[in-house]
């Protein structure tokens, strides 16, 4: 099973795999919007720093439940 086709599984089975997912999609569109933003205030560099150690936490758990699955499969 490719890693395609894990995240695929884990999308349609998983819901919290689903939710973390969502919300790693959701940040990086809203970071992608924030870094196009010309002159870069210093607050916004620390919205921008915030948003993305969140999107980098859903990704760790996302990285975590596809740990799971494939520790699962070995059995």
């Amino acid at each position: 099973m490719t890693r395609e086709e894990i995240i695929q599984k884990l999308l349609q089975e998983d819901k919290e795999f689903r939710y973390h997912y969502e919300k790693h999609e959701e940040l990086d569109k809203q970071i992608d919007k924030l870094e196009k933003h010309h002159p870069m205030t210093h607050d916004l560099e620390m919205e921008l720093e915030k948003l993305k150690k969140e999107r980098l936490y859903h990704k760790d758990m996302m990285e975590l439940k596809i740990q799971e699955f494939l520790n699962s499969q070995k059995v």
